[in-house]
């Protein structure tokens, strides 16, 4: 299962991490897989291009991690925000395969 946490510091996003794997179906058929790491990669890459400096970026194999190094960046956080839809979105069809935990924390 693919897991995607969300930590929120008053409604702003302070971090996210998608990890796992779907096993929707066999490695090279996998839909979800495909859909979260191109949801994931396009996230980097606008982060990267139009919030530059304002994020930490990690991506590994099964893993990628955004910490915002300025929660008010109205750019990171729209982008962000994106993103979250986009994974509600996945999570109304394969709820089985991805499953989103958003956490308060503190600042």
């Amino acid at each position: 299962m693919v897991t995607v946490t969300v930590n929120t510091v008053q409604d702003e996003i302070a971090a996210v991490e998608i990890s796992g794997h779907a096993d929707y179906a066999e490695h090279g058929q996998d839909l979800v897989c495909a859909g979260v790491s191109s949801i994931g990669v396009g996230i980097l890459n606008a982060l990267e291009e139009l919030a530059e400096g304002e994020c930490s970026l990690q991506m590994d194999s099964g893993f990628i991690s955004i910490h915002v190094l300025n929660r008010h960046n109205e750019t990171a956080q729209l982008i962000l925000k994106v993103m979250l839809i986009q994974f509600q979105t996945m999570t109304e069809t394969y709820k089985k395969y991805i499953q989103i935990q958003q956490m308060e924390v503190a600042s």
